[in-house]
């Protein structure tokens, strides 16, 4: 029991990242896009959300300030689909259900920054059917 113990503690630094290849551009895109789709909803971009995003950029990749706004921009320019970004999340996202939480604790901390609206919630539950489909299921069979 102890040894177990011992090697959860051990892996818990090596699984603290959500992603597989975080060091992949396509990740970054994809997340930064997802991200964007969100600050972007209810057509009002402030500096709080774009701080969340800086935060969260940074704690999933350690990318720079600079690195972070290079990406805000080029995503702020993409016409991506948020089916395509989830997608593309979801491929990356280590196959661990603690970590899918995680991502979609983050999700939630950007919308709450200036309260939630329809939008975002839409966006949050439809990350939630691509992240965690039989959970989505139920739901709507319910």
């Amino acid at each position: 029991m102890f040894e177990s113990l011992k090697h959860w503690l051990e892996n818990l630094d090596e699984e603290s990242q959500l992603f597989e290849h975080a060091d992949s551009e396509v990740i970054h895109i994809a997340l930064a896009s997802l991200l964007y789709h969100i600050i972007r909803s209810d057509s009002v971009e402030n500096d709080n959300e774009k701080q969340e995003f800086k935060l969260i950029m940074a704690n999933e990749f350690q990318l720079s300030d600079q690195q972070i706004m290079v990406l805000y921009s080029y995503v702020k320019t993409l016409k991506s689909d948020l089916k395509s970004d989830l997608l593309t999340v979801n491929d990356y996202l280590k196959d661990n259900p603690n970590l899918r939480m995680m991502l979609m604790k983050k999700l939630l901390q950007l919308i709450a920054v200036n309260g939630v609206n329809n939008e975002e919630l839409n966006i949050f539950y439809e990350a939630m059917a691509v992240i965690f489909p039989d959970i989505a299921k139920k739901l709507t069979d319910s």
